[in-house]
């Protein structure tokens, strides 16, 4: 079994360098340990990549939303994230039948974390992060905590991206119908 990338109790920040451009940097300390990137401003395709396995995420359907996740290039889904109609959260759905929630733990929902069926956090994440420069005051940032080092390095590499993918989500969601709302 390969070593699992980080052990619980680590922390990554996930930072949007620039803020009109859908980029954004994982950083473990001081090093880059991956990237997501939205292939257009309003677009929901992303790719993710990092040391252990790249991904793409895209939101689909009107009446049934879902997110495919899937290894670039590959035609067929790796897993499906379902959101829950009201509330906030949904369910990711591995292929092999396993499913994990993702659910917001506040109410602004700006902290998120996915859960194993029994329950316990195996990833948390956090809107915003505790060095924050009035720069970066605009730009989308996470800190994420790993909960649990009982999942696979793969299964890690794909939460970690698929959590903050859903996050950019959830806040230009926010941001347009609150723009909606407005005019």
């Amino acid at each position: 079994m390969q070593e699992f990338a980080t052990k619980a109790g680590d922390q990554l920040v996930w930072s949007q360098p620039k803020l009109m451009v859908r980029y954004f940097e994982l950083t473990r300390g001081q090093e880059q340990f991956g990237t997501l990137e939205f292939r257009s401003l309003w677009g929901t395709l992303a790719v993710a990549r990092n040391p252990i396995q790249d991904w793409s995420f895209k939101r689909l359907g009107f009446l049934n939303p879902h997110v495919t996740v899937r290894h670039p290039e590959a035609e067929s889904d790796y897993a499906l994230y379902h959101p829950k109609l009201f509330g906030g959260g949904g369910t990711l759905q591995l292929l092999d039948g396993r499913p994990f929630g993702w659910e917001p733990v506040n109410f602004w929902h700006t902290r998120w974390r996915f859960i194993d069926k029994s329950g316990a956090a195996v990833l948390s994440f956090d809107q915003g992060t505790e060095e924050r420069h009035i720069t970066e005051f605009m730009c989308m940032q996470a800190n994420v905590i790993i909960e649990s080092s009982r999942i696979t390095n793969q299964e890690f590499s794909m939460m970690i991206n698929l959590g903050f993918y859903l996050m950019v989500l959830n806040q230009s969601d926010a941001a347009s119908a609150s723009s909606a709302a407005h005019h």
